[in-house]
């Protein structure tokens, strides 16, 4: 089966990374415009290195989160458990992201001269965290989202449009073609798939295969017999007003009057075949 091809996952990596460096100057943009508004003195580069410093350390940390998400999935199995696991990681998430944001905001103050102070460590984790474990949820989703839309999805050939029926029994499970089934016949509690030159058995009923057979080339024609339409040669009518109906093989299969009129008819439609009826 041919299959589309898959994007690969660094389509992925690069959107996100595109859009944190787009958010992030975006971010950058409105902070300066809000801090100048309220006439708060600060360096032009100071919002910019807190952006893009808060969303570096996130990027590095999507590496982990995206490992946990592939290890636990959050939409499957266990979803209580993994949406608990994943309430930890984003806690473990939201505790690196500060630690890394503010040692990078202090490097670069320090080469710049300057001096970065975070504050009061709890209260603002607390109010990191209130974002961050958005953030992390989000890029869970995101990423299921990807796994989904970009997934390969097979290219259906002719071959694998070709009906098939699958047969049950104690050699195992089989599939045989519906053009590849000349009769299908019953014996006992037990059907027999008369397919080529083959002869396959399965615990069935007549009532039972008629539902399964989603195919009009398919009709009952006796008790015991269903007959693929595409292989009928003639009908030949008998005495008492049953019939018999002659197939390419050379196989005789009787036809009963009670299935007589619907044959007759079916085959009438079927304009694309030529049976020989005798009446």
């Amino acid at each position: 089966m041919k299959q589309q091809t898959k994007w690969p996952v660094w389509t992925f990596w690069l959107g996100i990374f595109i859009l944190g460096i787009i958010l992030s100057w975006n971010n950058g943009l409105t902070t300066t415009a809000d801090l100048e508004r309220n006439q708060v003195a600060f360096k032009n580069w100071h919002p910019y290195v807190w952006e893009f410093s808060s969303f570096l350390s996130t990027f590095a940390l999507y590496f982990g989160v995206y490992w946990l998400a592939n290890k636990m999935p959050l939409l499957k199995q266990n979803l209580f458990r993994n949406l608990a696991i994943h309430l930890l990681g984003s806690m473990v998430f939201s505790i690196l992201h500060v630690l890394f944001m503010v040692w990078l905001r202090q490097i670069i103050y320090a080469l710049m001269g300057g001096q970065y102070e975070f504050g009061d460590w709890l209260s603002e984790w607390l109010y990191e965290y209130r974002k961050d474990v958005f953030t992390y949820f989000i890029f869970l989703l995101t990423w299921y989202a990807f796994q989904y839309f970009t997934q390969p999805k097979p290219n259906t050939s002719p071959e694998d449009e070709i009906q098939k029926l699958q047969i049950k029994n104690k050699q195992g499970v089989f599939w045989v073609k519906y053009t590849d089934i000349t009769t299908i016949e019953s014996g006992g509690n037990y059907i027999y798939i008369h397919a080529n030159d083959q002869v396959l058995p399965m615990r069935s009923t007549m009532a039972d295969i008629e539902l399964k057979l989603d195919s009009p080339d398919f009709i009952r024609v006796h008790r015991s017999y269903i007959v693929n339409l595409n292989r009928c040669k003639a009908l030949k009518k008998q005495l008492n007003d049953s019939s018999e109906l002659i197939l390419m093989n050379d196989k005789i299969v009787p036809v009963s009057k009670k299935y007589r009129s619907d044959l007759l008819a079916t085959l009438k439609q079927k304009s694309n075949k030529t049976v020989n009826i005798k009446t």
